[in-house]
């Protein structure tokens, strides 16, 4: 079929991969490097008008497509979803130039993979290393098997927003108040106050490459915490970034991507807003905001993502394949914990046994 692309060597015929450290194409057989020309071509913001009609149409249906492969004759079955895939009997890499082509908006840029597996390993063990109570037994683990380098499809939204604010700011004073203790005897202490005077204003803010993620297998709430990507290196989309890597195209979650981006704003210009009306404290805030200029990417993203298993629970963590900011659950030592507890029971028996003593 066409549209299953494979990438050859052109000096031995093995399968070329997209190496990380060297942003280049590699051969995984005979280690030759092939530099990748980069198109000087500039990544336009679109209106969002577009994506406002794009968003209430209907995707196409994926539907399955059938590899024979070239080399060991293996029929392959693989979703149109699916932008890169290897043949499961011998390892041929396989792109499928339409994935990203058949959907209703087409990626622009891409930034490709800057963290190779091993500096991701790296990565994972300084961090694991870092925290008295994680438990050392992880570094023993070998997390190659699970450890998934992965492209992520994006949704980069632009906007001004013209803001108006409104509320009640509290200014603190103290007063001085009497009162009788316990002895009958008069004493004073400084009580603070509050006073409440009404304030408005209004502003205008802009929003640059809000990052909402679209996809199924990774949560938002995820990725937030490996941010930044640093933008100013997207390049325009090339499928030979693939080789090597998994990636699929968007979930067709436009609608709620959309909605999710303009919460964020709107958390942004409330924040400010609330820093506007205060004085030492503030309530009541009411605020209005109108959305403007608005513009969006679709965009492709590198991570590091691993799953697994250890003494019996479930964890995992996430790496930015740009710039290595790892984050996600490290396991507790419970012998640490027993130890500490331990320790603490003996402390508070012998502050104990000495107080009773004196």
């Amino acid at each position: 079929m066409s549209q299953l692309k494979e990438f050859p060597c052109p000096n031995c015929n093995s399968e070329l991969n997209y190496d990380a450290a060297k942003s280049a194409l590699s051969c995984l057989h005979c280690n030759s490097v092939f530099p990748i020309n980069i198109e000087k071509t500039l990544i336009k913001e679109i209106d969002i008008h577009s994506f406002k009609t794009l968003m209430f149409q209907e995707e196409k249906d994926s539907y399955q497509l059938d590899y024979s492969c070239s080399k060991c004759g293996k029929v392959n079955t693989v979703s149109s979803e699916v932008s890169f895939f290897e043949c499961e009997n011998c390892g041929n890499n396989v792109v499928n130039t339409l994935a990203y082509q058949e959907k209703k908006v087409s990626p622009q840029g891409i930034i490709p993979f800057a963290v190779s597996k091993e500096k991701a390993i790296s990565a994972f063990n300084e961090w694991i290393g870092k925290g008295f109570w994680n438990d050392s037994d992880l570094k023993k683990l070998s997390l190659l098997e699970h450890l998934k380098g992965v492209y992520i499809p994006f949704w980069t939204f632009d906007c001004a927003t013209f803001n108006k604010w409104s509320g009640q700011a509290g200014t603190y004073y103290y007063e001085t108040e009497y009162y009788t203790d316990a002895n009958g005897k008069e004493q004073s202490r400084s009580v603070r106050r509050t006073r409440w005077h009404y304030r408005e204003g209004e502003f205008t803010h802009l929003s640059n490459d809000v990052l909402i993620t679209d996809n199924d297998e990774i949560p938002q709430s995820l990725i937030d915490e490996i941010y930044p990507y640093h933008l100013d290196q997207l390049v325009p989309m090339n499928d030979i970034y693939l080789l090597g890597w998994n990636a699929k195209t968007y979930q067709s979650k436009m609608e709620s991507s959309y909605n999710l981006y303009k919460e964020r704003v709107s958390e942004v210009v409330t924040a400010m807003s609330a820093d506007y009306l205060r004085d030492d404290t503030y309530s009541d805030l009411q605020v209005s905001t109108t959305f403007s200029n608005e513009s969006y990417k679709h965009i492709i993203l590198p991570i590091w993502y691993c799953q697994y298993l250890f003494k019996g629970k479930n964890y995992s963590f996430i790496i930015n394949g740009q710039t290595a900011k790892i984050y996600g659950d490290k396991p507790i030592s419970a012998t640490k914990v027993t130890v500490a507890i331990i320790i603490a029971i003996i402390i508070i028996v012998l502050l104990v046994f000495v107080s009773s003593q004196g």
